[in-house]
């Protein structure tokens, strides 16, 4: 370097693609940083990113946020009649119902549908992403892992114009077609619900982990009916939710006992049910001393003891319309006005009414 006969950014990638075929940057880990690879070829921070942003393309390299650029290895397999689907879990109950609705609307078309979680970490998530691409799939749903709000890897997709949708929630500063479940409608039902019950001391629950959009959405959600019906909000308390039963217990007790609400919303079933936990250990009574609201009407909590008030969603209508809305996307030519505008389909939620809420009586 230089040879003035080539642009200055494609020998850098040619520096780089030499160095992954000597297995100087070996498949499954990190290139240098853009800084050190500018000092060592002398050349731009601009044209550096210029070469990754290009290899990244090509599909030799993949970017996660916050960790750098990997190498990736290339494949030979193209699966040009495939859409990849990329989910946090494969076994949870609303995952698999998303997965139940994209395969029923698979049902007259001419693709297929093959699947890898992410184990919920952005990481996998981003190298999935890129297996997938150089397998050749026609196209992504994603459902992003719970431990980010940005994806350098999502981002990329949507700059090389790569169909795909994601599956419900948002990313901060990627923003493109996606299905989600009218969030902020949802907690809003579940905080009117218990203030027509009589309730003013109401809290919301969540976990630290989980930094969502959906999440956001439901606390916007409950903010919005507390200031409408005039209430001040008691609290919006967030645990670090662990494996262990018991700090999970200790944690909601204390801030049950500082703060003493005589209703909650929980973020999730599954936070409810960490709030049911609680109350048996300690001896409060659910629903006498203290209602519950859940979201996403899981299962399970149709069967406790004193089954769960919790807000539905509808996860395989959602499915088949992250499926169609993706089909459209791939079969669209480059030249259709659609493809400049974003479409973010809301999918309305369902109070469902159980043994949990109950009227306040004094």
């Amino acid at each position: 370097m230089p040879n003035k006969n080539r642009l200055l950014y494609k020998q850098v990638m040619d520096y780089i693609l030499a160095k992954i075929e000597d297995r100087t940057f070996k498949f499954g880990e990190a290139i240098p940083p853009e800084r050190e690879l500018c000092q060592e070829l002398t050349v731009s921070r601009y044209t550096v990113r210029k070469a990754i942003q290009e290899l990244v393309r090509d599909g030799y390299l993949y970017r996660v946020q916050g960790n750098g650029t990997f190498v990736f290895e290339k494949t030979h397999i193209f699966n040009q009649n495939m859409i990849g689907v990329i989910m946090p879990y494969c076994n949870a109950e609303l995952e698999m119902a998303f997965l139940s609705g994209i395969q029923k609307g698979l049902e007259n078309e001419s693709y297929s549908m093959t699947f890898l979680n992410s184990n919920d970490d952005y990481q996998k998530e981003a190298e999935n992403i890129y297996r997938f691409k150089n397998e050749g799939v026609a196209g992504l749903i994603i459902m992003p892992a719970e431990d980010q709000k940005d994806s350098t890897a999502i981002s990329d997709l949507k700059a090389e114009q790569f169909p795909f949708i994601l599956l419900d929630r948002r990313l901060g500063d990627c923003e493109t077609d996606c299905v989600m479940s009218d969030n902020i409608e949802g907690g809003y039902k579940a905080v009117e619900h218990l203030i027509e019950l009589g309730h003013k001391r109401i809290a919301f629950i969540t976990h630290k982990l989980d930094q969502t959009s959906s999440v956001e959405d439901r606390i916007i959600g409950y903010k919005k009916a507390m200031l409408e019906y005039g209430l001040n909000e008691l609290a919006i308390f967030s645990y670090s939710k662990t494996e262990h039963d018991q700090e999970n217990i200790d944690q909601i007790y204390n801030f049950i006992v500082e703060n003493e609400p005589t209703a909650v919303v929980a973020v999730s079933d599954y936070i409810a049910l960490d709030i049911v936990k609680m109350s048996r250990k300690k001896n409060i009574r659910i629903p006498g001393d203290l209602s519950i609201v859940g979201f996403d009407n899981q299962e399970v909590v149709k069967h406790l003891e004193v089954p769960l008030t919790s807000i539905a969603q509808f996860p395989q209508k959602m499915g088949i319309c992250a499926l169609r809305m993706l089909i459209q996307k791939i079969n669209s030519k480059p030249e259709d006005e659609s493809n400049d505008l974003i479409h973010q389909i809301y999918y309305p939620t369902e109070l469902i009414i159980r043994e949990s809420s109950t009227r306040l009586t004094n």
